[in-house]
């Protein structure tokens, strides 16, 4: 290490979030203090354990952090050895601009390693005048005591910018508000399925004495398929008494917000004894786009493809809405998974006979089978048949509808995981048969389409019949542990790109860098994979996080972080995809980095960081160590 006289240290720290929150005075006093220093190859700055120095700023050069032995760290120009070791990993690089470890300077120790990989200039801000710093000025203290869930959410403050007064100024009474629909307590699981069939709903309040309940039915569902209740007894204790209620002239707004603070997807609206009926989640995004209604409307109303065909296509445009509104990507996905199940429940049923469909199951696979679909991207669907049920038109319908779906936006899955191929159109009996060889005989081929078919989810026709597959599914699995963990190991297959600002591992050919392959995957198939081992009926990500959370798998924290961080680079997936499409692009997974500013940066760092950490939490769980 070779120490130097100050440079222009000032003018350094005005471009270095968060010292450009600073004032001219307060950055001036702060620069005082910085000392210059160059760094060879190979040099350790900080070791696992140890209390940095200070807080290093890079001038210039690279600098990995290391989980793992940093005698071992790569050497210059090295490439990351990602997956040499799955307990090994480089958790980061840093640049010109970056700085570190302000967490360990906080907190005592560091966490990782960090070492030189190139020759590197930086600016040391000593340990004490560091925390003399954040002691006396908030918004330091505010940035550096932050976990990554708090500085996304800062983020996405920072970058609402935009027009939302209609909406806040909105009322409840401005949106669709579902009528009340009754049943007594002592009323059946059964008769209260029913009578959300006959009503058209998602939940029915439960009325015990003088007290009122809600049931939904996901609450239905879980008590019959995972509780085993019989369908008999009463629904009364599946009910929750506990109502979250709110006045009809109250604000949307404030809607929202309840909703998000109690994580609930409607709320009851009454004024005094007055019962005004269930405002739910959909209904409410729904009024942020002038859009969805209409595109709602046409979707009910089409008598032939070409009409839904002009429904589909405003699509996009209900998403560019909800996007420029600030609208969490969570509620728009959930938002447009239900116009396309709209969409394709009425596509099907245009080209089927009430008596075809009476006896099939529709399924929606992968993505759009987890709500998390936003873009138009490939068709995943399949197609579940009653055993020894044939039809002379089979063939004509699952046709069509492919046909139907391309003709909308939607483009043929280059793995030919369509109901227009006969793989994936048939019997209980023979899915049942090929859970069978996924499970016993697995391939690489079989692990793919098993974790695909796992996220199904019903859209038309007798739900019955993939719960049947289902159940059957858990029934060959038993304790297969060695069959978890292989599927599981896929969650490590993919790099995370810690040097995205580098040319270290973006695409060779184009700049850009792999979000899905990166950190969307490896988040949406580890939580797949424990949502399998635990039997979770969930099959949204988030709601899987969460449900896992509650059984303690890991820290709530650390389920926060995950589901910010999977928010976030879906975030970013769908503002890439939308610029594409705006400049006449294909769509696709790929995100420029130099479209980032430097927060934006720091964060997609700081979320591949929190990857890579359950990364290495599935590999312990799973002792992916032990296989091959």
């Amino acid at each position: 290490m070779t120490l130097h006289h100050p440079l222009d240290q000032k003018a350094f720290l005005a471009r270095l979030p968060p010292f450009n929150r600073l004032s001219e005075t307060e950055r001036e006093s702060i620069a005082r203090e910085l000392q210059v220093a160059d760094y060879s190859p190979g040099e350790v700055l900080v070791k696992a354990g140890e209390t940095p120095a200070g807080l290093y700023l890079i001038i210039e050069g690279a600098v990995y952090e290391l989980d793992g032995d940093p005698s071992s760290a790569p050497g210059q120009g090295d490439a990351i050895p990602q997956g040499s070791s799955p307990l090994w990993c480089v958790v980061s690089l840093y640049v010109a601009e970056d700085s570190f470890d302000a967490r360990a300077l906080l907190e005592g120790a560091s966490k990782n390693s960090f070492v030189v990989n190139e020759p590197t200039r930086c600016f040391l801000l000593p340990r004490a005048a560091f925390l003399h710093a954040v002691q006396n000025h908030p918004s330091l203290a505010a940035f550096y005591e932050q976990k990554i869930s708090q500085w996304l959410a800062t983020l996405r403050e920072a970058g609402d910018n935009h027009d939302l007064s209609s909406f806040i100024l909105a009322k409840i009474q401005d949106a669709y508000i579902h009528p009340p629909v009754f049943v007594d307590a002592e009323s059946s699981i059964h008769e209260a399925a029913l009578t959300m069939k006959t009503h058209k709903t998602n939940s029915v309040l439960v009325q015990h004495g003088d007290e009122l309940g809600i049931v939904t039915a996901t609450d239905l569902r879980e008590a019959a398929i995972i509780q085993r209740r019989s369908v008999d007894e009463p629904v009364g204790p599946l009910a929750t008494y506990e109502l979250i209620d709110m006045a009809p002239d109250d604000f949307l707004f404030n809607a929202l917000l309840r909703m998000t603070h109690y994580n609930v997807n409607r709320l009851v609206i009454r004024e005094g004894r007055i019962l005004h009926g269930v405002l739910e989640q959909i209904d409410l995004l729904s009024y942020l786009s002038n859009h969805s209604h209409l595109i709602a409307l046409q979707i009910e109303r089409a008598q032939s493809r070409e009409d839904l065909k002009w429904a589909s296509q405003d699509l996009v445009n209900v998403i560019r809405d909800l996007h420029a509104k600030g609208i969490k990507i969570r509620y728009v996905m959930q938002l447009v998974s239900e116009l396309n199940k709209k969409l394709l429940r009425k596509l099907f049923d245009l080209l089927a006979p009430p008596e075809f469909v009476a006896d099939v199951c529709l399924l929606v696979l992968g993505s759009e089978g987890r709500q998390e679909q936003v873009l138009k991207t490939d068709q995943d669907n399949a197609l579940i048949l009653r055993d020894g049920f044939t039809h002379p038109d089979l063939e004509r319908i699952t046709g069509e509808f492919t046909e139907g779906l391309l003709d909308f936006g939607y483009p043929r899955c280059p793995g030919n995981i369509m109901v227009s191929n006969p793989y994936w159109t048939k019997s209980v009996a023979a899915f049942k048969d090929e859970l069978f060889q996924w499970i016993v005989h697995p391939t690489q081929d079989s692990f793919l389409q098993f974790a695909i078919f796992f996220d199904a989810m019903a859209v038309a026709g007798d739900d019955n019949l993939l719960r049947h597959v289902k159940d059957h599914l858990y029934r060959l699995l038993g304790d297969h542990r060695a069959f978890y963990a292989q599927f599981a190991k896929a969650t490590v297959a993919f790099e995370t790109p810690l040097g995205f600002f580098t040319n270290f591992v973006v695409e060779k050919h184009r700049d850009e860098l792999d979000l899905k392959k990166g950190g969307i995957f490896p988040i949406v198939h580890g939580i797949r994979s424990l949502a399998l081992e635990y039997r979770l009926p969930q099959t949204n990500t988030i709601d899987r996080i969460m449900a896992l959370s509650q059984r303690n798998l890991f820290r709530s924290s650390f389920g926060i972080e995950l589901i910010e961080v999977f928010t976030y680079l879906s975030t970013l997936r769908v503002q890439a995809g939308l610029n594409k499409i705006q400049q006449g692009l294909p769509q696709d997974n790929y995100l420029n980095p130099k479209e980032l500013n430097k927060l934006e940066r720091e964060l997609l760092r700081d979320s591949f960081k929190i990857v890579n950490e359950f990364k290495k939490f599935i590999t312990y769980h799973f002792k992916l160590g032990m296989i091959s």
